[in-house]
């Protein structure tokens, strides 16, 4: 007996993942709508992880993109499926974030720029990073100030095959 309860671990199944996203865009939609941003899914394929984690990881970065959109922007989730991964990437084309702040920003209430935003508390991206060490995968961030920025999600491959 490992002693962590199977909430900890999750509970992993085969699930397709272009739905699972198109939800997560649904959601996010009227928001986004008010101020004339667009969410566009992109990419095909079955996702072995737990899908409750998977929606609050993806729903968190969404949101974030959400945030630092500026109205009439665009975000673009996107999910590719290799033989030993899935990968699923949120792009915005917000403000991005600076090379100094990108080491830490999955780290517990840190905050690039807390004259920026008073919303948040900085455990947003640090739970994604969580969620994605429960799964044994990893979350990662890449941006140039001024041009947006890329977080991508890769979750490591499943067991068996999915149906």
């Amino acid at each position: 007996r490992t002693g962590r309860s199977p909430a900890a671990t999750g509970c992993r199944t085969w699930f397709d993942g272009r739905a699972a996203l198109e939800k997560i865009a649904g959601y996010f939609q009227t928001i986004a709508e008010e101020r004339h941003v667009t969410i566009a899914c992109h990419g095909e394929g079955e996702i072995y992880a737990d899908a409750l984690l998977f929606g609050r990881a993806v729903s968190n970065l969404v949101e974030n993109a959400l945030r630092f959109t500026p109205d009439g922007g665009a975000i673009g989730i996107t999910l590719h499926v290799k033989s030993a991964q899935a990968e699923v990437a949120v792009q915005d084309n917000g403000p991005g974030i600076e090379a100094e702040h990108l080491p830490r920003i999955f780290d517990r209430f840190y905050r690039a720029d807390s004259a920026r935003s008073s919303e948040g508390t900085g455990l947003g991206l640090a739970l994604v990073k969580s969620i994605m060490d429960l799964h044994r995968g990893s979350a990662t961030a890449r941006s140039e100030a001024g041009s947006g920025a890329v977080l991508t999600l890769v979750f490591p491959a499943g067991e068996g095959s999915p149906v």
